[in-house]
């Protein structure tokens, strides 16, 4: 399953599993335990929580 998400702050660039960084406008990624920790870590944002939350 694929989730939008982007850096939590633009300052700070999250590494993706690979070793590239996360663009800071987003990107689709698939659903892993690497980025749900992200997410509960708060490196992360899932986009589509933002849509919900406005």
């Amino acid at each position: 399953m694929l989730i939008k998400i982007k850096p939590a702050k633009a300052a700070v660039p999250v590494h993706k599993p690979t070793g590239e960084y996360l663009a800071e406008a987003g990107e689709a990624v698939e659903r892993s335990s690497y980025w749900v920790r992200r997410i509960q870590d708060g490196d992360v944002v899932e986009l589509k929580a933002l849509a919900k939350a406005k």
